[in-house]
C-alpha cells in the first residue's frame, strides 16, 4: 500500500488546492496537484501543462530530479517502513 501526504497552498479564491504525494513501492514519489519544483540555487523547473511528475527517489536517474525507470532495472529496493511523525504543536 502506498503512503499519501496531502498538503495544500492557498489559491486566488480562498480555496486550499490539494497536492497528493504517493511514495510507490520501490520506486518514484508521484506528485499530483498544483505543485512547485525549485532547484537548489532557487530556479524554477518547468513543469508547466505536467499533471502529475514521478520524482526520483533512488538517485539513479539520467533525468533527475525526475525519475526515469533506472530503479527497475537496477533491482533498487527500499525496504523502509514509514516512521511515526510527531504531532506538531498546535497554538
Amino acid at each position: 500500500m502506498a503512503d499519501e501526504l496531502l498538503s495544500g497552498s492557498e489559491g486566488t479564491s480562498g480555496s486550499l488546492p490539494t497536492v497528493k504525494i504517493t511514495v510507490r513501492p520501490n520506486g518514484p514519489f508521484r506528485v499530483e496537484g498544483p505543485f512547485q519544483l525549485v532547484d537548489v540555487e532557487g530556479k524554477e523547473w518547468d513543469i508547466a501543462g505536467r499533471a502529475i511528475v514521478s520524482l526520483c527517489r533512488c538517485g539513479l536517474s539520467t533525468k533527475r530530479p525526475f525519475c526515469d525507470g533506472t530503479h527497475g532495472k537496477e533491482g533498487w529496493k527500499c525496504d523502509a517502513s514509514p516512521v511515526p511523525v510527531e504531532p506538531v504543536a498546535q497554538g
